[in-house]
């Protein structure tokens, strides 16, 4: 970096010496010299240049007046009445001063002295600065595309580019903008290292605009410096586009409500919450992550709390720092995503030996795969051979197989009901359920062809009408797909 040029000189009227020097009445001669206490000084940035007068005669004088000024006459500095400089004595000036402009300064300061005889003198001393832009902190701003209204982040960064560590960095950012906490502060930066902050700005109009970025730091000399950086930025027109899609879906073996919020604009959308509404009633809701610019949220609202029929679908969400809503509506019909039932149940007694045949009805939407049906845990009740359990395999929707069951009972004819246990996957999910066979009912249509019954839960009930829907729609499907296979 460049310093002042700085040099000391005397001129001594007794000899051919070149410098500076002020001779009075007397054989007085006083010779000043000039250095400043910073190199290279940023623009608006104090420092100061040490004037040093040495009287080289043989009397004193008095120094009245000190001064910096530069070729055009302005003035930057001036001390006034020093007191007297006795023969052989030097005496220090420091003046205080600031340089606004960049570029290479010539400046000179002059010293006024008075001898004994009352005259007075002035001597003179050049002095060359270079007033630079401060270049050890360097401020960067990441791309920014801002929207008016639309709360953004930008990353900025100040780099240390020095070979000395800057201290108590602090970082101000501005503008245009309104900005969320806009100062930062960094204890120190060594060399070659940065500081990265993030800014969370809003412009609130759109065009052009101009986000501003002041550093203020000390450098390893002490000297407390500041640079700003301006960026100028478009901030486009608010563009909010948004788009509600919802449709019946399946998750871990029942149906939900899949819905989907798109922001086709450029506006992100915050506080976003998904309702299910029937007859005017929230029966489910759900918050759910910010949706960015041309990015799309999707949630799955629990069908537990839905009831059957139209269901309004509304997306509520704050845009440009308003509240804004969105629906849509449709026809909500769950359906099970696997669920198998038997049907076409008989029942044999040999003693006490009891052997359950039917068939195993998948009345669900998807495949059911590993199905396999045994006798379940009940008194007086156990698997026995040959068929304790019977392994099914896959069943598909629609569908059905048959299967026949052994179980050991009391000798004594008290069971009247066979717990039957049904395991099977689907959607990747796995489901076990225990179906209780009214024995007295599946022996009267063993002996009769009379419907067969089985019913959920614990306890026992007759083969409902609904049950023989089903065993008749699955067998009428049945024939229909053996039908198209010999057709084919």
């Amino acid at each position: 970096m460049k310093r002042f040029f700085s040099a000391v000189f005397a001129l001594l009227l007794l000899t051919s010496s070149v410098g500076a020097v002020a001779s009075t009445a007397g054989a007085t001669e006083v010779a000043i010299h000039a250095d400043a206490s910073v190199s290279d000084p940023a623009p608006g940035e104090p420092f100061v240049v040490s004037v040093n007068l040495s009287n080289v005669g043989d009397e004193s004088v008095d120094v009245t007046d000190v001064y910096l000024r530069d070729p055009s006459g302005a003035e930057y500095a001036r001390a006034e009445d020093l007191g007297s400089l006795t023969a052989g004595r030097e005496m220090s000036v420091p003046m205080s001063v600031t340089l606004d402009e960049e570029g290479r300064k010539r400046l000179t300061v002059q010293a006024a002295v008075r001898g004994q005889g009352g005259g007075y003198t002035r001597v003179s001393y050049p002095v060359y600065v270079d007033v630079e832009p401060p270049d050890e902190a360097a401020i960067s701003f990441e791309h920014l595309d801002p929207v008016a209204g639309d709360e953004r982040s930008v990353g900025v960064t100040v780099a240390n580019g020095d070979t000395d560590a800057i201290s108590n960095v602090k970082l101000t950012l501005g503008g245009d903008a309104d900005v969320e906490d806009p100062k930062r502060v960094s204890a120190s930066l060594a060399p070659g290292s940065k500081a990265d902050y993030t800014y969370n700005v809003t412009f609130p109009e759109a065009g052009e605009h101009t986000l501003r970025g002041t550093v203020q730091y000390k450098t390893a000399t002490g000297a407390t410096r500041t640079a700003t950086v301006e960026k100028a930025v478009t901030a486009e027109t608010a563009d909010i586009d948004t788009g509600l899609t919802a449709t019946v879906a399946e998750s871990n073996g029942s149906s939900v409500i899949q819905t989907t919020l798109t922001e086709y604009g450029n506006v992100g959308l915050t506080d976003v919450q998904f309702r299910a509404v029937v007859d005017g009633t929230v029966v489910e809701r759900a918050l759910v992550s910010d949706v960015d610019p041309k990015t799309s949220q999707t949630f799955a609202l629990s069908g537990t709390d839905i009831p059957t029929g139209a269901v309004t679908i509304v997306a509520a969400y704050t845009a440009g720092g308003d509240a804004h809503t969105t629906e849509t509506t449709i026809d909500y019909n769950p359906r099970e995503l696997s669920n198998i039932e038997l049907t076409g149940i008989e029942a044999t007694r040999s003693g006490s030996t009891v052997t359950l045949s039917g068939d195993a009805a998948n009345v669900g939407s998807s495949d059911a795969d590993s199905v396999l049906m045994s006798v379940g845990d009940a008194a007086g009740v156990s698997p026995a051979a040959p068929n304790g359990e019977y392994f099914v395999g896959t069943v598909e929707s629609s569908e059905f197989a048959t299967f026949e069951l052994t179980a050991e009972t009391d000798s004594n004819g008290s069971v009247d009901s066979l717990p039957v246990e049904i395991r099977y996957s689907a959607g990747g999910e796995q489901f076990v359920r225990t179906v209780h066979v009214d024995l007295a009912s599946s022996e009267s249509a063993a002996r009769g062809g009379a419907a067969a019954s089985s019913s959920s839960g614990g306890g026992s009930s007759g083969f409902s009408v609904a049950a023989l829907s089903i065993a008749l729609a699955v067998a009428v499907g049945a024939a229909g797909v053996y039908w198209r296979r010999q057709q084919s």
